[in-house]
């Protein structure tokens, strides 16, 4: 690949790179908006809320002679923090990347 590919190819990917940005931020920062702190750490809670859901019944594994969780049981908790877990990490990636409006700094 020649040097002026190179710059070619370059220019192209920051191109789509800059459309994939406006096309994200006209799409999801509707939805967000207004974006708050507090929308973030209720987030942010709940994630913590399911994972600690997880991790208690994980515990009770320990209790021998006590209620055990069923395989099923622990599945689905996992799959709920999981994914909780994910969500929450894309509106993080949304807020990183510049996708949503911040909510005003106070002065």
């Amino acid at each position: 690949m020649s040097e002026d590919d190179l710059k070619d190819h370059q220019h192209f990917s920051k191109h789509v790179e800059q459309a994939i940005r406006v096309a994200n931020r006209e799409v999801i920062n509707p939805v967000v908006d207004p974006l708050t702190e507090d929308k973030v750490i209720s987030v942010a809670v709940e994630v913590a809320k399911r994972r600690a859901a997880y991790i208690e019944a994980t515990l009770k594994m320990c209790n021998p002679g006590g209620p055990q969780p069923s395989g099923d049981e622990l599945r689905a908790l996992r799959m709920e923090y999981e994914e909780a877990r994910e969500a929450f990490g894309a509106l993080m990636t949304t807020i990183e990347r510049g996708y949503v409006d911040l909510p005003e700094r106070s002065k």
